[in-house]
This record gives structure tokens, sequence and C-alpha cells, in this order.
């Protein structure tokens, strides 16, 4: 006895039928082809002319720590808060990141973090690339095209950065402009600069106008070699980062996947399971009442007793509360009694939690005496609770990551 599908049934196989097509004809269009290159990448995957796989390779048979990175920048030696771990100085300064050619542009985020590497000690070499990666606003200008062509340029100052390279032979169609302040200029002509190097903070950027030097051509013209070993310096101890980045290589098993078809055949095998199961599901699923949501859920009861703290003014005792609770689990935390001064805290913080950033004896101290002021606004005492709960997220305080430490 055949079983006819009900109308509903037939138009929902239908719809799938028709996406599943769509999704197959998108693959087929959007897949990757193993022919197809990116060209001006200075990747150190690359083996082409344009590429950076033999200064990678360089390094590593010359004794250098180098590593590819395809992590965001917050997780940057020094950047990245770690309980336990060593001074974030110490951390961003035996660490140098090599930007070659960055292609993708920095978020806002990214770029603080990046200024902060470099603000606490880190090491940043430029090679060419977008502006706006630690470069000041309007120092890049562009050169005309006779100035771009390939042409050696003759060192300028007695530095570090020129020893044993006299003269490095690069193309480059843009130019540091006017330099202002602590900024050296080590190379160039009457454009401008192609070699500029700066300090931020504990750190130091080096700028190059391309990453000519170190690609798979250039760097066996000219002393292009030692201007890249100088910008690296001769810290065999100090880990390399080759930024892979911002040349799209991101860390992550989807990250690869997201490469191949496997995306769409997933998307696909979804489409196909849910109409089985809607189908299904209309034939042979229960029946269930529909449930009411009962007027005693917790958002409620938090919404009561956040309306009664509101009618009364009571930001002090709000702030009391999370004020008492963030001392009670950092004190657990600690392994230190109650009656633990405010001094005698921040100093186990620095000495058992590694925390030397500034600005969280001056929390404590603006909650200490937030909870005595019975005048606190709303918008003050919701600051407070803001910062003590960055806080708690920062030592792992809350209850899932106590229970995990």
């Amino acid at each position: 006895m055949q079983h006819r599908l009900a109308p509903g049934d037939r138009n929902l196989l239908i719809l799938a039928g028709l996406l599943i097509a769509a999704l197959s004809a998108a693959a087929v269009i959007s897949s990757p082809q193993g022919s197809r290159r990116l060209p001006g990448i200075a990747s150190s995957y690359s083996a082409a002319d344009d590429g950076a796989k033999a200064a990678y390779l360089l390094l590593e048979e010359l004794g250098y720590h180098v590593e590819r990175w395809d992590n965001s920048p917050e997780d940057l030696p020094g950047v990245a808060f770690r309980p336990f771990s060593e001074n974030p100085e110490a951390a961003a300064a035996n660490a140098v990141l090599v930007l070659a050619q960055p292609v993708y542009p920095a978020s806002a985020e990214e770029k603080t973090d990046l200024m902060n590497f470099v603000r606490r000690g880190g090491h940043v070499l430029i090679a060419g690339g977008r502006p706006g990666f630690l470069v000041p606003d309007g120092a890049i200008k562009a050169a005309p095209f006779s100035a771009g062509l390939t042409k050696s340029y003759s060192a300028e100052l007695p530095a570090p950065l020129t020893r044993d390279a006299p003269e490095i032979r690069l193309s480059a169609f843009t130019r540091w402009g006017r330099l202002s302040g602590d900024q050296l200029r080590y190379y160039g002509d009457s454009e401008g600069a192609t070699a500029v190097s700066f300090s931020v903070g504990k750190g130091q950027v080096i700028w190059w106008a391309s990453p000519g030097p170190l690609t798979n051509a250039g760097i066996t013209q000219a002393a292009n070699l030692m201007l890249l070993l100088n910008s690296i310096g001769e810290r065999k101890g100090v880990r390399i980062l080759w930024d892979e980045y911002y040349h799209g290589f991101r860390a992550g098993f989807w990250s690869y996947l997201d490469r191949t078809p496997v995306p769409w055949a997933l998307i696909q095998a979804a489409v196909l399971l849910a109409a089985a199961l809607v189908t299904y599901g209309r034939r042979k699923g229960p029946v269930r009442p529909l449930q009411r949501e009962s007027r005693l859920s917790p958002l409620e009861f938090v919404e009561t007793l956040g309306d009664l703290y509101q009618q009364k003014g009571g930001a002090a005792e709000a702030l009391e509360i999370a004020y008492h609770r963030f001392r009670f689990l950092l004190l657990r935390r600690l392994g230190l009694p109650a009656t633990t001064s405010l001094q005698e805290i921040q100093q186990a913080v620095r000495d058992h939690l590694g925390w030397v950033i500034p600005g969280f004896s001056e929390t404590l101290l603006r909650c200490d005496l937030g909870v005595k002021n019975q005048h606190l606004t709303a918008a003050q005492s919701l600051h407070l609770i803001q910062e003590l709960h960055d806080y708690t997220r920062r030592f792992g305080l809350s209850k899932t990551q106590f229970a995990r430490s």
C-alpha cells in the first residue's frame, strides 16, 4: 500500500532540494583552486619570488628562535594577562614581531594590542603593507612611479641598523615623509625615507618602505640580508614571531576547513537532516500542550529587586554587596583572612597573581569610599561594579574559573 505525502510535506522537500542544489552550485563556484596564487604577499609559506620562505628558513638555520604567528595580537607576549607568569614587560621585551607586507587591516582593538606590545618592550619590524600598523597618521606618502622602481639606497647613518649594510636594494612606491620626535632615517632618497626607526614606550618599531629585502628574490641583493638581521637584532634567545595572521592564515581547525568544500557539505547535510526531521516530526511527533512560563522566574525576581534599589536610591548598598563579594572571592583565592587591609591585599595580588598593571589599588580604594558615601549616584555605583566584575574575570574568581583552577 503506497502512502502519499501531504501537500505541506511535499512542498518542504521540494524547497530543501532547491536549497541543496543552490549550495552545491555555490560550492563549485567558490571552491579554492590549487593553481590559484595571491601575488605580492611576503608569506613565510610562499616560495615565489615575492614570498619570504627563504628568509624564514635561513633564520632557523642561523639558530634564531623563529615561529609563525597566526594568532590575534591580543595573544602577543606581554599583552594578555596570565596569572603566575613572567612580568609583562619582560615577556614583551623577549619577542620580535615581523609584519611582512600585511594584507588585511587591523581593527581598533588589534591596533591597541599592538601598541601595548611595543610600549611594554616589544620590537616590531614592519616591511611594507597597509598604513595603520603602529605608523603615525600621515607619515607615509605615495612616491612617483619612477621613484618606485628597483634601485639601490646608501646608508645615511652609522648605526646598528646599517652595520655591514652600506647599500640595500629594493622597489618601493611609498616613502616616509617628514621626521618628527625620535624618528631616525637610515636609507632613502629625495622623495623620502625608505627605512625608519622610532621608539614607543619601552619598545621599538622599524619600518621599511617595501618587503623587498626579505623576499626570496631580494634577500640576496646588495646587503639586504644584513639589513634583515640588523632589524631583528643579535638576540638569538628572543622569540621571532613571523606574522601570518594578517596574511589570512588564522589559527584554528575551522579556519583550515573554511578553505575547503567541507563547510558547504556540512550545510547541505544539515539542511537535508532538518528537512527530514521536520517532515517526520509533523507526521509522527507527539502533541504536547503549550507550557506557560512561571511568574516566579528568576529574571522577574531580579527585576523586582532592582526596582526596589532604584526607588530607595540605594546605590551605595548595591555597591557594598558587589564589593564584599569581590573581597570574599579574592581573599579566598589568596588564602587571607577577612580582616586583611587594602594595602595587604594589593601586595598579595602583586606577589601571588603577578598583577602589576596600575589601576587595581585605585579601584579598591574608590569602592571602599563609595560604600560609605550615602550620596553615591547610580552611574558611579554601576561604573565601580563593572570594574569589580572586570577584575573578577581577569583574576579568575568566578565560580567556573575558580573551580577549574
